[in-house]
This record gives C-alpha cells, structure tokens and sequence, in this order.
C-alpha cells in the first residue's frame, strides 16, 4: 500500500510538472511552504532559500497587487484561471509566466500553484498599458475584446462590465504621491484580478474602468465595490470618498462580423466615457446606435463642407537665425465653435477628410493669389497623399497656377497612418517635380513618422510641439531632439520646432540645431495675416519668396 501511494504521488507530480515548471505551496499568509520543480531556474534562489517568503514577491513589482489579488481570489473561489504575470529576474528583463492556482479544502488552508514559463509564440502580445494601473488602454482593450468576441466559442464571455469611480480623480490629486500610486495600482488589480486572463481590463478615463469578466470566481458588483473601498481605506481614505458603481452589457453578438462588433465597442466605451449612464443593454443596440451617430455625423460633416462654414486662421513660421516670417501654416477654424481636431479625424473616420483637405488648398490658393508677399502651408492627410480622386482634383486645382509652387507646402500628417505607401510617395514626388515643398509634419508624435522619413523625400522635418516642451526640462528628449536635427540634415532637410511659446524654448530650439519655430512667442493663429516680419538685430534682412 505504501508503495502504491507513493507510487500515484509521483504520478502527480509527474502530471503537474508536464504542464508547469514549477509548484508551490503557499500557507494561508500567502508565505511559501514549499516548492517542487526549476525554482533556482525560475526564482534565482535554491529551494531551502525562497521558504517562508512571501509568494507574491517573486513578481515584479508593479505586479505585486494583482498577484496579491490572485491569491486571495483562489482562497475563496478555490481557482483561478491562468493569468499572465512578470516574474521578477533581479537585473535582468522580467520572464513571462503562466499563474495557475487552486485551493483544496482540508490542506491547512494552504494553496497550490503553478508556473508556466510563456513561450514567445504562447503569449498575447498587448501594447498600450496604463503605467499607473496596469490596466489596458482604450484602443488596445477595444482591439482585444473585439477579437476575443469575433473568436467566439467556449470561453468566450456573455458579459462586459463597465465601473465608474466617482470622487477617484480629486483623491488622486489630494493625496502624496506614492499613496495616489498605490491607490490606482490596488484598483488596478482588483479589476485585473476580475478580468479574462488577469488582462482584459482597461482604464477608460480618470474615474472609468471596464473589464470582461473571468469565467473563475467573478465578483459581484458588491464585492468589487468593497475591494476598492478597502483599496482606499489602505491609503488612509475614508470609506465614503470612493463611490462605485458596476454596469452590465450583454455581449450576445448573433451575426455581427468583426467590423460591426469594432463598432459597437467603440460607440459603446466612448460614450460611457462621457456620461453618467450606460447607453445600451446589449452590444446590438450599441451597434444600432453607433450606426445612427455615424449617420448624423456624416450628416453634419456634408452640410458643413457643402456650406463652406470654415475659415482659415494663420500662423506664423520664422527662422530662428534672423527671426524673419519663413511662411504661415494655414489652420482651420470653424464658426460653430467645433474642435477642429476631433472635426477632421472623424473626417477620416468617414472618408471626408480628402474634401476638406482640397476646400482648405482652393482657399489658400486664392490667399496666395491675393498676397503675393506670403507664403502659405496646408495639411494634408496620409489618407488623401494614398487616395486616387484626391490626387487628381489636387492636380486640376493646381496646374494653372504654376506661379505659385515656391509659395505652397504641403505638411503630410500622420492622424492616420498611410498603407499605400508608394502611392504616396509617388504623389509626393510628383509635388516637388513640379516645384512645391513638403513637410513631415508631427515628428515624434507617432512610431509611423520615421518610416515615412526612410520611404518620402521631403524637404522639411516638422518635431512635435509636446515633444518640444518636454525637451526644455529633459535631457534625454534634449538628445533626441539634436540627433533628429542632425538627421534631417543628412537628409538635406531643414527642421521646425512647434510650440516655441517663450525665449527659453527658443533659445533651447537653437542650441539644438532646429532651423524654423512656430508657437505663440511668434505669433497666435489670426484671420489674417499680418505684413511678414524682417530680420531683427543686425541679422540678414528681407523676405524670400522661395522656401530654399
């Protein structure tokens, strides 16, 4: 008999360690009672060292709450499903692990887990992480959901929750530092710990969050209001300054295909974003209504081009060497009081967006027929640079005015990355055949602005304003910025510095190498445009009608 029961214990053991790559037993404090398989591997330590720790601290540390979470959850569920977690390598990157955990009745009140180091093709790969939470961001939550509800099958989750906590953004302002850090992290982890896979849970905006409920031992929408209230508590909060509330929407996709699902996601999440409720039941109705916005969006966005209600407002662009006007950046303003960035990405959103960038050419055409003591630049989106019909009708509005190619430049935007890019090119190359100049404008602000540098010829280098500023307080974007300069010189391509708004971040702009600035030290954006502004303090004087 001894035998025997020695005999299926190391069957056991067999089993788990064919499906993990380690084991270990943790007492009811959480504190390693023992372990079985590569701990020196996995851990760094030998055995006998890592007994009595606790298990939550062989995580990295931005981990440590979700894992802390995991474990409480197995206590009470008696599993969890597997979760993906860092484990912490010392100096060395973080290795990817699998946490499977159960908790068996009778064994002391001890818990048994396992490890399974994630192999690259194993593991979901999920860029955009709030670092504050460790939750996802919007996009990258919308992108996961959508595909694990376009997936469907056994698994798949019937549900999605949405959490607001009110009162969270004024605490995390009120409170130090490090306690406004661990207060997000802990809330962070109880969702995390609620989420498919200990990943499917994102921050929305400061106080709203949602998640896809694990098909392991869910909350309910009491117990998930207690655990942040006792999140703030461990911060020295009161319990009534923290006030949550948990909304449900059905997931039933019935015939929906993956773009329509992308849809009612995006309809669904943004606009509990910015309300006090939930808009719809179930993802249909958010489908449906999704649909009706973009209607009336398209709506509005037809009668506003067809009206012309928009003006162009000019900013000024001076060379930092002499302080002369180089050219304004035309700007587009419109008389309803509409944002104009978020009016031209959903232009693109909805195929727009190349008529609104031809109505802004067709006026700064005329601008330039008027002036002929200025020049103008006007965006123009990668969407229009790869569009067919676009091209063309820019080709009819230009070609009788050959006269004014060294007074026009193009500023290509990267508000939506271009996937034709050797139409683009092509485009852009016939642009500067014919004598007008193009700016990559934005550098820095996105990853697509250097393969647009290795793929177009382009005559100017636009860097980001936000990048700008943060350069004046930061070295290393100090860095970055100088060899940015000094690769678009390479290129035979000047550089514009955005957001130059005081004498320090001018000055800052020429110690870089940067030739061109733009920020409201020059000038604001005005209906009109001024007479260009001459060479100051004894340098060369004079404007040049060519942008060379």
């Amino acid at each position: 008999m001894t035998e025997d029961l020695k005999s299926q214990r190391d069957r056991y053991i067999a089993f788990s360690l064919a499906a993990a790559d380690l084991l270990i037993e943790v007492d009811e404090d959480f504190r390693i009672v023992r372990t079985v398989g590569a701990t020196q591997a996995l851990l760094n330590q030998y055995a006998a060292e890592v007994i009595g720790g606790d298990a939550s601290d062989i995580f990295t540390k931005s981990e440590r709450p979700f894992a802390r979470r995991l474990l409480q959850r197995v206590q009470v569920a008696g599993r969890i499903e597997p979760c993906a977690l860092d484990l912490d390598q010392g100096d060395q990157p973080p290795l990817r692990v699998n946490l499977g955990a159960c908790h068996l009745p009778g064994h002391h009140g001890h818990s048994f887990l396992s490890l399974t180091v994630l192999t690259d093709a194993a593991r979901v790969e999920i860029e955009g992480r709030d670092e504050a939470s460790g939750l996802l961001e919007p996009e990258a939550y919308k992108a996961f959901a959508q595909k694990t509800l376009s997936r469907g099958g056994p698994g798949a989750p019937d549900d999605m929750k949405l959490v607001r906590v009110r009162g969270l953004s004024r605490a995390v302002r009120d409170l130090p530092d490090q306690k406004a850090q661990m207060l997000v992290g802990e809330i962070g982890a109880v969702l995390r710990a609620n989420a498919l896979n200990g990943v499917a849970a994102a921050r929305l905006s400061e106080e709203d969050f949602s998640y896809l409920p694990s098909s392991a031992g869910e909350s309910s929408s009491q117990g998930l209001s207690q655990d942040i209230t006792a999140a703030a508590r461990a911060v020295g909060l009161p319990d009534d300054v923290l006030n949550t509330t948990v909304m449900n929407l059905a997931l039933s996709v019935g015939n929906l295909d993956p773009d329509s699902i992308a849809r009612a996601l995006t309809y669904v999440l943004s606009h509990f974003s910015v309300t006090d409720r939930a808009p719809v039941k179930d993802l249909e109705s958010g489908l449906q209504a999704a649909m009706a916005e973009t209607v009336n969006h398209f709506d509005s966005l037809r009668t506003l081009i067809d009206g012309g209600d928009y003006t162009l407002f000019y900013q000024p662009v001076v060379r930092l060497d002499d302080r002369s006007t180089h050219h304004y950046e035309a700007l587009l303003r419109f008389s309803d009081g509409r944002a104009p960035f978020d009016t031209i990405r959903m232009s693109e959103q909805l195929g727009l967006v190349q008529e609104f960038d031809l109505a802004v050419a067709r006026k700064a055409v005329d601008m330039l027929n008027l002036r002929s003591d200025v020049s103008i630049a006007i965006n123009l989106s990668g969407q229009s640079a790869q569009n067919d019909a676009f091209r063309e009708s820019l080709r009819t509005l230009l070609l009788p005015f050959p006269h004014l190619s060294s007074r026009l430049l193009f500023e290509l935007t990267e508000s939506k990355a271009i996937e034709d890019m050797e139409a683009a090119a092509n485009f852009l190359r016939w642009l500067r055949r014919i004598g007008y100049q193009v700016c990559l404008d934005d550098f820095g602000a996105g990853a697509a602005t250097y393969a647009y540098l290795r793929r177009f010829d382009v005559d100017y280098v636009k860097i980001d304003g936000p990048f700008v500023k943060e350069a004046c307080d930061n070295q290393r974007q100090r860095a970055l910025i100088r060899s940015i300069a000094v690769l678009a010189r390479e290129l035979k391509a000047e550089t514009v510095a955005e957001m130059v708004e005081d004498e320090t971040t001018l000055k800052l702009c020429e110690e870089l190498g940067i030739d061109y600035g733009q920020g409201f030290l020059f000038g604001k954006p005005k209906a009109q445009i001024d007479m260009p502004r001459q060479a100051v303090n004894g340098r060369r004087r004079g404007f040049s009608e060519s942008w060379g």
